[in-house]
C-alpha cells in the first residue's frame, strides 16, 4: 500500500508562519527521502492556526525543493476560484515538474463565511457549481471543451505533455457518488468524518458505482487519517495529546495552535471531559511501529484502500519527523 503525507501547515504555540513553513520544507524533504509517495497541502482562510491559505504556491516551493515525491493539494476548494485559472496554474507547475503534480479539489469552505465572502466576492452563489466545476478543469487539461460549452475555443495554457492528476476530495456519500461518477480517484478525509460507518459506506459506494474513465480505468481510494507513531506505544499515546487538544477545541468552535503535550490536556479534568478524549482517541491510529502495523493491517482488511495519508499533528518537530520514519517501516513490515 502506498503512504502519503497531508499537511496543514499546522502552526505551534510559539513559531511564526515562517518558522511553520520551514518545517514544512524540512518535513517533505525528509519524507522524499524516506519514499513517501505524496505530499499534499490543505487550503484554510483567516485563522492563525493554519497556514495554508496558499497551497499552490507551497506545493510549487515544494516541488522545487524535493525529487521524486508526488505534491498537490488536499485541496483547492475550487468554488472560491475560477477553473480556468486553476487550470493554468497546475498546468505552469505540471510543466516545471512533470509527473509530479496532482490537483486534490474540494467543496468546502476552508473557512468561515467572511473569508468565503472575500474569495467570491460578486462570484458568491448558493448553487452547487463544483461539479460543473471540475468537468472545466479536466477539459481544460485536455486542451477540449465540449462543442457546446460557451467558451469553445478557449485555450489554457501552457500546453502541456503530461497532465496533472486529479482527484476529488470529500467526507460524504455525494463527493464519492461524484468521484464514482466522473471516473477519478477518489480521496476521503477520515480525519473530517469520523463517524461510525462513514467512510465504509462512502468508499463502497464509490467503488460499486465507478465507471472507467480516460482518467482511470479502475476505483483508486486514498484515505487520510490522524496517524501518530512513537518508539512505544505509551510515548504515542502522550505526544498525540497535542492533536487531542486541538479536537477538543475544534469541538467547540475554535481553532487552536499546537501546544507542547506535556501541558496539552491538563485543563481535561472531569469524567465527561476525559471520555470525549478517548473517543477521539478512538478515530486516530495511534501507537509503537509494531501496533501501528496491525492497526494498518486491519484496516486494509476491511476496506478497499489503495493509499494511506497520515496527518500528523504532533507539537516537536523532531518527533514529527520520527513518527514518519517509523510509519514508513510499519508500511514495510
Amino acid at each position: 500500500m502506498k503512504i502519503s503525507v497531508l499537511d496543514q501547515t499546522q502552526l505551534l504555540e510559539g513559531i511564526s508562519a515562517e518558522e511553520g513553513f520551514a518545517q514544512s520544507v524540512e518535513l517533505a524533504k525528509h519524507v522524499d527521502q524516506l519514499g513517501y509517495h505524496r505530499y499534499w497541502l490543505s487550503e484554510h482562510h483567516s485563522t492563525d492556526a493554519l497556514a495554508g491559505s496558499a497551497p499552490e504556491i507551497l506545493a510549487s516551493h515544494l516541488l522545487a525543493k524535493t525529487v521524486n515525491i508526488k505534491v498537490g493539494t488536499g485541496g483547492i476548494m475550487l468554488p472560491h476560484y475560477s477553473a480556468y485559472k486553476v487550470a493554468e496554474t497546475f498546468k505552469v507547475m505540471s510543466a516545471l515538474a512533470p509527473g509530479r503534480v496532482n490537483l486534490g479539489v474540494g467543496r468546502a469552505p476552508g473557512g468561515h463565511h467572511l473569508s468565503t465572502i472575500a474569495l467570491q466576492g460578486e462570484r458568491s452563489k448558493n448553487v452547487d457549481i463544483f461539479p460543473e466545476q471540475v468537468d472545466q478543469v479536466l477539459g481544460y487539461f485536455q486542451d477540449s471543451l465540449p462543442d457546446n460549452h460557451r467558451l469553445r475555443g478557449l485555450l489554457a495554457t501552457p500546453v502541456i505533455e503530461k497532465k496533472p492528476d486529479l482527484f476529488i476530495l470529500g467526507t460524504s456519500n455525494s463527493s464519492a457518488l461524484l468521484a464514482a461518477e466522473k471516473g477519478l480517484p477518489y480521496a476521503f478525509a477520515q480525519f473530517i468524518n469520523y463517524q461510525p460507518g462513514g467512510m465504509e459506506q462512502a468508499i463502497k459506494l464509490y467503488v460499486d458505482n465507478f465507471k472507467p474513465s480516460v482518467y482511470l480505468e479502475q476505483p483508486q481510494v486514498l484515505v487520510t487519517m490522524k496517524v501518530i507513531v512513537a518508539d512505544t506505544d505509551e510515548e504515542a499515546d502522550k505526544i498525540a495529546e497535542s492533536a487531542l487538544r486541538f479536537n477538543y477545541y475544534l469541538h467547540r468552535g475554535h481553532l487552536t495552535r499546537l501546544v507542547d503535550a506535556e501541558k496539552a490536556l491538563s485543563h481535561v479534568l472531569n469524567p465527561a471531559e476525559k471520555r470525549e478524549i478517548q473517543a477521539l482517541r478512538d478515530t486516530y491510529i495511534i501507537g509503537s511501529r509494531e501496533t501501528v502495523a496491525q492497526k494498518i493491517k486491519e484496516l486494509t482488511t476491511k476496506l478497499s484502500i489503495d493509499e494511506l495519508m497520515a496527518m500528523t499533528p504532533i507539537y516537536d518537530f523532531e518527533q514529527r519527523k520520527r513518527s514518519f520514519t517509523l510509519l514508513k517501516e510499519a508500511v514495510n513490515v
